[in-house]
């Protein structure tokens, strides 16, 4: 087995076990909505912190996904110009915005990080439900961080494999 092999199938269980994990977390959301629903409409009852832990869980949602959407080059992007741009100029504004792209995520994750350990050293948690939030700013950061290796590897990967990229189904 070679090393691309390898890598082709770390990045597959990495999807699906990230994308398993959103998938629950909106599992959760969803029944926790529905409960909710229903107590304020049979018993006209609220269910204590459950703003907060929808807030939690959003996002830890958005952030788990992050990578996946980098790995995929989903994130947005304007084309306008790109037919009128030639292909070797593209190799070139593909390179610079994948360093600029990395750049940015590694800001984020260290302003998260930073945060995080704000959060941590006040044990901040949430009014109502109690929920730490220097674990989730954690993950965020964490999830942050592990998009930039995937966004550097994004500037080396031809046209014709991001597209099978895209249309891979995890």
């Amino acid at each position: 087995m070679n090393d691309y092999t390898t890598l082709a199938r770390l990045r597959e269980y990495f999807s699906r076990a990230l994308i398993f994990f959103a998938s629950l977390i909106l599992f959760v959301l969803m029944w926790l909505t529905v409960i909710d629903v229903f107590f304020r409409d049979a018993f006209n009852i609220s269910i204590t912190g459950l703003f907060e832990v929808t807030e939690v869980l959003m996002g830890i949602l958005v952030f788990a996904g992050v990578p996946i959407i980098t790995a995929k080059d989903g994130h947005v992007a304007v084309t306008l110009l790109d037919s009128f741009i030639n292909p070797r100029l593209r190799l070139i504004q593909k390179f610079i915005v994948s360093i600029i792209c990395a750049l940015l995520l590694s800001l984020f994750a260290w302003v998260l990080w930073d945060a995080a350990e704000t959060l941590s050293g006040y044990n901040e948690v949430t009014l109502f439900a109690r929920i730490p939030l220097a674990p989730v700013c954690y993950f965020m950061a964490i999830m942050t961080a592990l998009s930039i290796p995937i966004q550097l590897s994004m500037t080396f990967i031809t046209d014709e494999r991001l597209q099978e990229l895209k249309s891979d189904e995890i």
